[in-house]
């Protein structure tokens, strides 16, 4: 439903444009009361406003006075109804080009012709868009399109219009990686009055950004932080019937739940999101949330409840259904890890334990085939060292040691985990190599080499971590060999 805020003097003529198109007062709203959810202003003049609702691409258009002609094609657009705007519009050339712009990004059209030399902030601003969203046979730089935005952000003296060239310019940051300057940019926005509807959306980005930035270990005061800003955007969502942007909360306050070990309260968000994606027929935004709550299964029945594996699994599988292997590669990798390691980790009778660890094996291996050594050193460190983990709960294998295995793996993740880069995760890794060295197969004798190397790992713990939990394990796997070493030479 779109609504036009009218002014009084034009109305009852608005009101009428619209009830004379065929059923279109079905789709468009037409009132004279102030309200956040117009999308269309009418006066003298026709002021479009951002699409703060992601219903379309994030293109802005010119005010403009005032023609039936003009409302309509733009009513028709916003509609999604192109043949029927350029008909309307084709006498409109100050508004014409965006509107092709919009068809062309809302169709998966290249946008190359449509870029304008025109200096304008609107004609700025939508060719930054161009330039971020649209397909272009040779793609811009990065340094390229964020200058695009700024310059639409220094000429625009619009303020929501401004204000939607900060916010696209502040999602660009975020998707580039740039956290510190997304946040700066934001930070420095929200100190300005605006209305709700703006506000909240800057506080939409605040959390992805928090989201992005929550490390082990966790730091409190972030969490709570980011819980309070998605339960003010989910408030407001629901007041507001935004149920798409509501979902997208649940998912992400699912995922804070999970992290805080709040696993009933998880559960109910996701299935919430799930509910709702799947009703607004969205199969992209549902696979996540699949994947959301495989996650979240998974991590319930590693603490306690193993009940879950198997409907961890299930959900994992409904993602595979849209992230196949050929559309998203990387989701589709990152599904078999989680699920080499629930197939390693998941209980049933022993005699169906090598069936799970054959399955397990073969989900890593395809994690592996797309992040590989090369291209993705951290994913490939992190994957080898749950296969580490998974073959030191593999069934006992006739020809082979499971824990001999288990320990190569870990060498690998430890290639690429130094203490330099990643001290966090080299750490675990090798809190993981020590375990699993006092398991590999025994020779009758003492074994100096395997001595030596287990003293240099326990040491290299207590050099490169502050955690007295981890400091206390490799004092104590420390004494333990000295005193093998002095009953080896006794």
């Amino acid at each position: 439903m779109i609504t036009i805020f009218a002014a009084t003097d034009v109305f009852d003529n608005t009101q009428r444009l619209i009830k004379n198109e065929h059923r279109l007062n079905e789709l468009v709203q037409v009132t004279i009361t102030a309200t956040e959810t117009a999308a269309i202003k009418v006066s003298d003049h026709i002021t479009v406003l951002p699409d703060w609702e992601n219903a379309q691409p994030p293109v802005l258009l010119p005010i403009m006075p005032y023609s039936n002609e003009l409302l309509l094609g733009i009513v028709y657009a916003k509609l999604g109804n192109y043949d029927k705007a350029f008909e309307l519009l084709q006498t409109q050339p100050t508004v014409l080009p965006h509107i092709d712009l919009l068809n062309r990004l809302h169709n998966g059209v290249n946008v190359a012709d449509a870029i304008t030399p025109e200096t304008n902030a609107v004609s700025l601003h939508n060719n930054a868009v161009a330039l971020h969203y649209g397909i272009i046979e040779s793609p811009f730089s990065e340094t390229e399109i964020i200058e695009s935005y700024e310059k639409a952000i220094a000429a625009n003296n619009d303020a929501e219009q401004k204000q939607f060239s900060i916010y696209q310019l502040a999602q660009l940051f975020i998707d580039l990686g740039k956290i510190d300057k997304a946040e700066t940019l934001i930070n420095s926005f929200l100190q300005q009055n605006t209305s709700n509807k703006v506000t909240i959306a800057f506080k939409d980005l605040q959390c992805k950004i928090g989201i992005k930035k929550i490390k082990v270990p966790y730091e409190n005061t972030l969490m709570e932080d980011v819980k309070k800003k998605l339960w003010e955007c989910l408030v407001y969502y629901e007041a507001n019937n935004r149920r798409v942007e509501a979902a997208m909360v649940l998912t992400d306050a699912s995922y804070i739940a999970t992290l805080n070990n709040s696993f009933s309260e998880a559960l109910g968000y996701v299935n919430r999101a799930i509910k709702i994606f799947d009703e607004e027929q969205l199969e992209e935004l549902l696979a996540q949330a699949q994947f959301t709550k495989g996650t979240l299964l998974q991590t319930w029945a590693q603490n306690g409840n193993p009940q879950f594996y198997r409907t961890a699994i299930e959900s994992y599988q409904e993602a595979l259904r849209v992230f196949t292997k050929e559309n998203a590669p990387d989701i589709f990798a990152e599904i078999q890890h989680q699920l080499g390691k629930v197939y390693a980790e998941i209980p049933d009778e022993v005699k169906k334990k090598g069936l799970w660890a054959a399955v397990s094996v073969s989900s890593f291996n395809e994690a592996l085939n797309y992040y590989n050594k090369i291209d993705f050193p951290y994913e490939f460190a992190m994957i080898c060292n749950s296969l580490g983990n998974a073959y030191t709960k593999y069934p006992a294998s006739i020809h082979t040691d499971n824990f001999d295995k288990a320990l190569a793996w870990y060498r690998e993740s430890l290639d690429i985990r130094t203490a330099e880069k990643y001290p966090i995760e080299r750490v675990l890794t090798l809190s993981n190599y020590l375990e699993a060295s006092w398991y590999v197969r025994n020779k009758e004798e003492f074994d100096e080499d395997r001595y030596n190397d287990m003293m240099a790992v326990a040491n290299e713990i207590l050099k490169i971590t502050n955690d007295a939990e981890m400091i206390e394990n490799a004092k104590s796997n420390i004494t333990k060999l000295e005193q093998i070493k002095a009953e080896a030479n006794n």
